[in-house]
């Protein structure tokens, strides 16, 4: 409960999904029930993030490239094509 109100305050204060989509996937949680509660959230926001949209860490895992952007809910990098979905 206190996860949500968080994130849920983070939301109405102007906070970026992608700034809010890092965060969530950074909690540290030790119970399997919150990390797919908190697996289910990610993926619910990142269907926000409007196509185009830069993440708050940009560089691509694959190739090192700066060039990861948000696309239908994905990150795609423009430089290699490697693709990261959920």
């Amino acid at each position: 409960w206190n996860y949500a109100k968080l994130i849920s305050g983070v939301l109405r204060h102007g906070m970026p999904l992608p700034y809010v989509v890092d965060m969530v996937n950074n909690l540290h949680l030790n119970d399997e029930s919150l990390n797919t509660w908190k697996n289910g959230v990610v993926r619910a926001l990142k269907k926000y993030i409007p196509d185009g949209t830069a993440p708050s860490q940009n560089i691509c895992p694959e190739c090192g490239e700066g060039a990861l952007i948000y696309e239908e809910g994905c990150l795609n990098c423009k430089s290699c094509g490697h693709t990261k979905c959920g």
